[in-house]
């Protein structure tokens, strides 16, 4: 809904907003609306809304998507849409909408997605609900695409992150690579087409040029082949526990080879045991971290509890 307020009625605006005005103006960056003269667009929704050729409904199930707002069982495929909390007006909002396009388009991938950048038509067949709306935050199990790198130091696999837009069209120029058959060029024209077809480009479709030009360009140097690379899915909250483990191993690893190194005996205390405060200030951790490590690997018996230099271990 999109409530339109021109400048004669601005004190029915007001009235409206009450408490909330200033809030209002500044969450929608309103600082000279009196000026402009026209009206103040609040409260927008916007559509996500796709259709999946040879799906049965049902697939927004698979990453715990909220229930469709619309939903339509055709025969080449379903119409499925989302009626979303805000409008891709501002240049973060597109980017944060066209993040959740990609990653919608390369999970439901085999059911070459593609996106319908209009309301949905209300069929007497479709099931739909009208009354209530999403966050895109709810779209947050969708899987991201990343890839990993080994740590020499930690050998253990770091994380990062890729531009989702751009895999999303680079996935679909391999498609096209394989329908067409390798060693074929792709005609950089659909490429545009689809990113313009698929992705919120106002203001931005010298962006969305650029990754299609980057991609027609990598794949013409190869000759049209698709090389194999490392990747795999992952949610966000998998990102964020994968990170928060591989952190844990280098404080871990960190303390283990303070305490077992050739420089261990700084670390004891006369009466033999660990001297926690020393470690904290070397290695740079909490006192928290620096105990909760000590006692796990004293747990586990890879260090001693207690060390008396002269007489071993107690």
């Amino acid at each position: 809904m999109c409530i339109l307020i021109p400048l004669t009625d601005l004190r029915i605006f007001d009235k409206i907003l009450m408490r909330k005005k200033k809030k209002a103006y500044k969450s929608f960056g309103i600082g000279s609306y009196k000026q402009k003269g026209y009206a103040m667009k609040l409260y927008q929704k916007t559509w996500l809304y796709f259709f999946l050729w040879d799906a049965q409904g049902d697939e927004f199930l698979e990453y715990n998507l909220p229930y469709p707002n619309y939903l339509l069982q055709a025969q080449k495929g379903v119409f499925i849409g989302w009626l979303i909390n805000g409008y891709p007006g501002t240049k973060q909002s597109r980017e944060y909408f066209n993040d959740i396009i990609a990653r919608y388009i390369i999970a439901h991938k085999k059911y070459k997605p593609e996106r319908l950048p209009y309301r949905p038509e209300l069929a007497r067949d479709a099931i739909k609900d009208l009354n209530n709306t999403h966050e895109l935050k709810e779209f947050q199990n969708l899987p991201s695409l990343y890839w990993a790198n080994k740590k020499k130091i930690w050998t253990s696999e770091s994380v990062g992150t890729v531009d989702q837009v751009f895999w999303a069209i680079k996935l679909y120029t391999e498609e096209l690579i394989k329908e067409f058959g390798e060693g074929t060029p792709v005609p950089y024209e659909m490429l545009q087409d689809y990113a313009f077809n698929n992705f919120f480009d106002k203001k931005d479709k010298s962006t969305l040029r650029a990754k299609c030009r980057n991609i027609w360009n990598w794949y013409d140097n190869r000759g049209w082949t698709i090389p194999k690379r490392r990747e795999w899915k992952m949610t966000r909250r998998e990102r964020a526990l994968t990170n928060a483990k591989s952190i844990k191993e280098k404080k871990r690893r960190q303390i283990l080879n303070a305490v077992t190194g050739i420089m261990k005996d700084e670390y004891i205390k006369p009466d033999g045991t660990w001297n926690i405060y020393k470690l904290t200030k070397d290695l740079g951790m909490s006192d928290n971290t620096v105990r909760k490590h000590i006692k796990e690997l004293i747990q586990e018996g890879i260090i001693p509890e207690k060390i008396i230099k002269d007489e071993g271990l107690i």
